[in-house]
């Protein structure tokens, strides 16, 4: 009996020659289902399994010689792309910067008002480039801030006479930025370093005292050999407390800068015995009378911030004590200003608390007879008392209003804008607002405002700048809210000067940083 193949009927022992190309496939009805293959079919079947692993070695094998090859060409890729960076470095535009210019950089990026890292010798500045570093090193004004700190007994061996003798040597005859601060209560400086700080106090042009952080009064004593060889000095800072100051600046005739920075001061302020009459800029918090006092001594003020240790409720009227040069007045409390007489006044930097009763700005400035260009209001009430302020100042061409609480009677927010895009202050060219949580419920009527104030041909100025912040009392963390970003910008794409400000820019502003510049 002959058997009857499985494939159309031929002999099982009738072989045809598999195809070489495409590859064998099993019958469609095992590739489509689970049935097991008749016995002859097993054969078959492997022989496509076997065939099939080969040609997948093969390829393995074409794969990684592909691979090898990719590597290869990325290698020299990457080497040529690096040939053709070091020549296009050549031709780079900082190059051709002249070394000066490099310098100045470098100096604004270690400028601070604070005594952090930033304001330390420049030492990482060096590490660069080559050409950087021969900048770093010929530039005497990097070198210019010297740090002098005390030593505890058990870290004497880590001294920073090194540091700082190496420091004087590229600062050359560069005017010296000197900084005091202690590591902790008790300590006493480091003997070979302040004799070597001293030995150039001829060169010292800024003293720092920083002893904010500590409780016990610490030893200035080292101070003394200062007394008449501070020909250059033009300003002293106190940050701090509790420091019995000796009296070395009484002999300083180029000192012109003076920052008392805490109201715990004034016990040293008598053994000072500074030379008021030549003081141009003052800053101080201290008591009313102490406040007079120096003022009544300061004739020469140019620039000036007045703080006071506790509120103050009612000023005592009296005689206002003219202050015949001064431009800049930052002020804590607006009362204080009718003791005040500032003819030539130009800026005004004052918490005014609007809501909590009548202004002293007004008359102030109707008595000084002065036209003031800048004004900044902190902490301020949006209201009828406001705009009332605002209507009495119309040389007014900077503006800056801090909201200070929640608004509740949004009229009187739109009553502001209102008359802002009306006449008020008809000569305004910027305007800086910083806002609470609510004042997207009124930001329509603001855009409003500056745009009819940019865009209208009045006679009047034009406001050009508009800047938004959020108040100090205003989670700063959080970001703008989407509507007023997108009308900051419809702002922008019109060739308005106009954007939001960053927490720092906004710091700025609300502690008027540059009011001791």
């Amino acid at each position: 009996m002959v058997r009857v193949c499985w494939r159309r009927g031929a002999s099982p022992e009738v072989t045809t020659a598999s195809p070489k190309s495409p590859p064998l496939l099993a019958p469609r009805h095992l590739l489509r289902s689970n049935d097991v293959p008749l016995d002859p079919e097993t054969p078959f079947i492997r022989g496509i399994i076997s065939e099939g692993q080969n040609q997948i070695d093969a390829l393995d094998a074409q794969i990684d010689k592909t691979e090898a090859e990719i590597v290869r060409l990325a290698q020299k890729r990457d080497e040529m792309a690096e040939h053709v960076r070091q020549h296009r470095a050549i031709l780079a535009p900082v190059r051709r910067v002249p070394p000066e210019l490099v310098c100045e950089i470098l100096v604004l990026s270690l400028s601070s008002s604070d005594d952090g890292p930033k304001n330390r010798p420049p030492w990482h500045l060096g590490h660069i480039c080559r050409l950087w570093k021969h900048c770093v090193l010929e530039y005497p004004a990097l070198w210019s801030s010297i740090r002098t700190i005390t030593i505890p007994s058990a870290l004497l061996r880590r001294t920073p006479f090194h540091m700082i003798e190496a420091q004087l040597f590229p600062s050359a005859n560069a005017p010296l930025r000197v900084c005091w601060s202690p590591c902790r209560n008790g300590d006493l400086p480091d003997l070979n370093s302040t004799e070597l700080v001293l030995a150039h106090s001829s060169r010292w042009r800024v003293l720092v005292l920083n002893t904010s952080e500590y409780e016990s009064e610490l030893n200035l004593g080292w101070l003394h050999a200062a007394n008449g060889r501070l020909p250059a000095l033009e300003k002293f800072e106190s940050r701090g407390q509790y420091a019995d100051i000796p009296n070395i600046f009484s002999t300083a005739p180029s000192l012109r800068k003076v920052f008392l920075a805490d109201w715990d001061f004034e016990p040293s302020l008598q053994a000072l015995q500074l030379s008021w009459a030549q003081i141009t800029h003052y800053s101080g918090s201290l008591r009313l009378e102490w406040q007079m006092e120096i003022l009544e001594k300061a004739p020469n003020l140019v620039s000036c911030a007045i703080g006071f240790p506790v509120w103050i409720h009612d000023f005592e009227p009296g005689i206002p004590l003219v202050l015949p040069h001064l431009r800049r007045l930052h002020i804590e409390m607006p009362g204080f200003l009718q003791r005040l007489q500032a003819p030539l006044l130009r800026e005004l930097f004052c918490s005014y608390s609007g809501g909590h009763g009548r202004s002293e700005t007004v008359p102030f400035v109707e008595r000084s007879g002065c036209s003031l260009q800048k004004l900044s209001l902190m902490r301020c009430s949006i209201n009828s008392d406001l705009i009332t302020v605002l209507r009495g100042l119309p040389s007014v061409i900077h503006l800056i209003i801090e909201v200070q609480n929640e608004i509740e009677n949004y009229s009187e927010q739109g009553d502001l804008f209102d008359a802002l895009a009306d006449d008020l202050c008809p000569n305004l060219i910027s305007l800086a607002y910083g806002f609470k949580s609510n004042f997207t419920a009124a930001h329509f009527n603001f855009f409003n405002m500056a745009q009819s104030r940019f865009r209208l041909n009045l006679p009047r100025s034009c406001l050009t700048q508009l800047r938004l912040f959020r108040s100090r009392d205003y989670r700063t963390s959080e970001a703008y809210p989407p509507s007023i970003v997108a009308a900051i910008q419809d702002m922008c794409n019109v060739g308005f000067d106009a954007r939001c400000l960053e927490p720092s820019e906004a710091d700025d502003l609300l502690q008027g940083k540059h009011f001791f510049s």
